[in-house]
């Protein structure tokens, strides 16, 4: 399986408790204890993460942690030693591997932290508001945030993208953290902690807005959400549940073009691999049935925002939009750099799991370990599906689909499977780091941390540029005026290409 992180928090409202204060910002860690917990982290590391060299060499990498180990020799407040940590974390370049402050950060954040009071949505390197948190009604969806307590927001911007962690080189993924709670999140922990806050905005006419407004708490900020009338249009359109079923079948009848849609590959419920397999093959199953019953010429499958899941899900989605009759390989190899570790009482493996590790690894001589063929179907061969989709298939993506998604948009996208439209990928065209993880906290800050415990190497062409992802063979970023108006503009395009192919 392959975890992710459901850290992209669009639907802004959950539980809260009373309480109140950030205990953190007076807490002072010693010299002793930031050297033990950085020796702690650097061992859980080398022994086990399997990309801890993969976009920077051993040697840069030792060297930055001697560099690291030598800076922490005097008294540090928690948030100072914080953001060493996570700035090394973020120059590992792997997506999977992430560090947070605290156990259940989104209580501790909502309830303790007291942040910006706006929900803000990136667009092409530019914050817009989308959720109004005050009860001034002159700041409105739409206005462009220019600075915070006089530090413009593009400087701002290259600050928290320095601390995000994100696969290789990869920027559309970085503009996740400048959205919603994680943009509270960010600023708070990596830049400051002011009190109050004073804002500079552009307007929808291009004139600058001042406001000064104090630091409140997600709890305080919720209620302004819902009580400031400058919201009540946005909060209709995308203060929304997701749909119960996450996979989704739908028909574009003027087009003769079946929809689906694929908010994750979390298996609805499924407890192994297999269960996974086989619950997605019935929806497609079906779907396939439905969409040939139509006669329907195109298919649009949409992956975005899809932050991944079971591996086997993405594996499967492949095999049913397959041109060729060939089966091909959909990973070219996993492997990991041990079979035994005392961190593994840290990880997701099962028991069972812990007992057959050395049984489904084989031993290389450069001392990696490879996940055997036999023992695992998706490194086997994959052929076409009989009931396979052959008209033609457009994908739409952006830098919200990772993890297993990405595997899947990688692999069709080398095998010619369609048209790729929207953003960048977040998860990198050559593969991850990832299937089982390791998750603890560092003995003395009770930072937390989680890396993988696989290297993937997918089955495609080598890319022009390592470590980018999957990139659209159309562009179509999305606008403020399509934010404003709820518009899909990326679907829309495909729906304009579809129809000049119809002519």
């Amino acid at each position: 399986m392959k975890k992710y992180l459901p850290l992209l928090l669009l639907l802004i409202f959950f539980r809260t408790s009373a309480q109140t204060g950030d205990s953190l910002l007076t807490k002072v860690l010693t010299p002793t204890e930031m050297q033990t917990d950085f020796k702690y982290l650097r061992r859980l590391l080398e022994e086990t993460h399997p990309g801890l060299y993969r976009y920077t060499s051993k040697m840069q990498m030792q060297a930055k942690m001697d560099s690291i180990y030598q800076l922490i020799q005097q008294h540090m407040g928690f948030y100072d030693f914080y953001r060493t940590i996570e700035g090394f974390i973020a120059d590992i370049r792997c997506a999977h591997t992430h560090s947070l402050p605290f156990k259940n950060w989104v209580s501790y954040y909502s309830n303790r932290m007291k942040t910006l009071p706006f929900f803000f949505f990136p667009i092409q390197n530019r914050s817009y508001v989308l959720f109004n948190g005050t009860y001034d009604q002159r700041i409105q969806p739409g206005f462009e945030l220019i600075s915070i307590n006089g530090k413009s927001m593009e400087s701002i911007r290259k600050d928290i993208y320095r601390y995000h962690w994100d696969d290789g080189f990869i920027e559309s993924s970085k503009s996740v953290a400048l959205q919603g709670q994680l943009f509270g999140l960010f600023y708070y922990t990596c830049i400051d902690r002011p009190d109050t806050f004073q804002l500079a905005f552009r307007d929808l006419q291009g004139d600058t807005v001042h406001l000064t407004t104090p630091a409140q708490t997600f709890v305080n900020h919720q209620k302004a959400y819902i009580k400031n009338p400058v919201n009540k249009q946005m909060l209709k359109w995308y203060n929304t549940k997701r749909p119960k079923k996450p996979w989704r079948l739908s028909f574009i009848k003027d087009l003769s073009t079946a929809y689906l849609r694929f908010d994750s590959f979390s298996g609805e419920g499924a407890k192994t691999g297999e269960e996974a397999r086989e619950r997605f093959r019935r929806f497609m199953d079906v779907s396939m049935a439905k969409i040939q019953q139509k006669k329907t010429h195109y298919l649009i499958v949409d992956v975005r925002s899809n932050y991944g899941g079971w591996d086997t899900q993405g594996v499967e989605l492949f095999t049913y939009l397959m041109k060729s009759d060939s089966a091909v390989r959909y990973y070219q190899r996993l492997h990991s750099i041990t079979d035994s570790s005392e961190f593994f009482k840290y990880s997701d493996l099962s028991s069972d799991d812990l007992k057959n590790i050395k049984k489904e690894l084989q031993s290389e001589k450069d001392g990696t370990f490879t996940l055997k063929e036999n023992e695992n179907p998706d490194l086997q061969l994959q052929s076409p599906k009989p009931n396979r989709f052959r008209g033609k298939v457009y994908i739409l993506i952006d830098g919200r689909s990772f993890s297993t998604t990405t595997e899947f948009t990688a692999v069709a996208h080398s095998n010619k499977v369609g048209t790729f439209v929207g953003e960048e990928t977040g998860g990198a065209y050559e593969g991850g780091n990832g299937s089982s993880f390791i998750h603890l906290e560092l003995p003395n800050s009770k930072i937390q941390v989680g890396t993988p415990l696989v290297y993937y190497q997918n089955a495609v062409h080598q890319p022009k540029q390592k470590g980018r992802g999957t990139l659209p063979d159309y562009t179509v970023p999305i606008t403020l005026e399509s934010l404003l108006q709820h518009k899909d503009v990326q679907l829309e395009f495909v729906k304009e290409l579809i129809k000049k192919g119809n002519n």
